[in-house]
């Protein structure tokens, strides 16, 4: 969800602006302190809307699942079950394998996890993980596109 259909990181770097390039705690410790920021997660600017309808969706948010359905609301967005992990280096995998085809998401260590789980993940291109291998890259949330590249990872890694 974050920095793939909403931009939570345009919107963390408003609020902690000397602090947007520090060491992972510091970002860790902010986001914890925005746990019961209600204002924050329901407003946060939408980045993309996919022109589908999302199964589900997965993040490592550790804030009110209220909160993320009030935002989806918000931009006539489809609620679905929302499914998180509180642990930052846990694997999406764990959580929604089984229950979606593919994981979209912004980063490069969760698509990898994801991957190296037996889930296909194809990773939406954004400013901040333009540092690695493409790996199974897309460029927007448009279905078409999707569809393309998860045929493409599905026969590449011989899981058709």
């Amino acid at each position: 969800m974050d920095d793939t259909i909403f931009d939570f990181w345009g919107a963390y770097k408003t609020l902690f602006p000397r602090e947007s390039d520090l060491v992972e705690h510091v970002i860790t410790r902010n986001v914890v302190s925005l746990r019961y920021n209600k204002e924050f997660w329901e407003n946060l600017p939408l980045l993309e809307k996919p022109n589908f309808e999302p199964h589900i969706y997965a993040t490592k948010r550790i804030n009110s699942k209220t909160y993320t359905r009030n935002c989806l609301a918000k931009y006539n967005l489809p609620i679905r079950p929302i499914y998180q992990m509180y642990y930052q280096h846990g694997n999406k995998a764990d959580l929604i394998k089984g229950k979606c085809d593919v994981l979209i998401d912004d980063s490069i260590s969760n698509v990898t996890m994801a991957i190296n789980s037996g889930l296909p993940a194809l990773l939406i291109d954004r400013p901040h993980n333009q540092n690695g291998d493409p790996l199974f890259r897309i460029y927007s949330l448009d279905i078409d596109e999707i569809r393309f590249a998860y045929e493409l990872e599905l026969a590449t890694l011989g899981w058709n």
